[in-house]
């Protein structure tokens, strides 16, 4: 969101969304705010309208939106970050709350993460015009691959198989 703010870039995102729908409540919004960004994104890409969006990706509902921009000429690009295990990302939330941050249910967190990892593989990294895969587990955040549609460029062949054995294990 820095980055958007520093270039004059809108950003959307779910989260921000039900925070402004219900900002002493923003988990009862979330069903909204998911509408809400869909069409938001898609209004823009509609205007041609530069964007930067944040996703965790574990649905397939935006699928649409990249293809359409895609078809538009937009240049896409995916920034993919990940944890290597689901209770990071549920002690990350859990610590969110305590600094004031809106919560998610375990439940929805521990359904998301999987369904992220693979949803970005299979699916939306076929989309992009370019992405990048980090990793955000450890003290710093680590550059792991890179691709575009017909490349692949590893730069952490550790963290790549731990990412790919996420990929493997993410089946429903």
């Amino acid at each position: 969101m820095q980055y958007a703010t520093a270039e004059s870039i809108p950003y959307y995102g779910a989260d921000a969304i039900a925070a402004s729908i219900n900002p002493s409540d923003p988990t009862s919004a979330r069903v909204e705010a998911g509408r809400k960004f869909v069409r938001s994104v898609a209004d823009a890409i509609a205007s041609n309208r530069s964007l930067i969006v944040e996703s965790t990706l574990s649905g397939r509902s935006f699928r649409k939106c990249m293809s359409d921009a895609g078809r538009r000429g937009y240049e896409i690009t995916i920034v993919f970050v990940f944890v290597d295990t689901v209770d990071v990302c549920v002690a990350r939330v859990a610590e969110r709350v305590l600094k004031g941050g809106h919560d998610v249910p375990d439940a929805d967190i521990r359904r998301r993460y999987y369904r992220s990892i693979r949803n970005f593989w299979t699916l939306y990294r076929n989309l992009a015009d370019s992405w990048v895969v980090l990793y955000n587990g450890g003290s710093r955040i680590q550059d792991v691959s890179v691709g575009s549609r017909n490349e692949l460029t590893v730069r952490d062949a550790t963290l790549h198989t731990t990412f790919m054995t996420l990929v493997e294990s993410s089946d429903d």
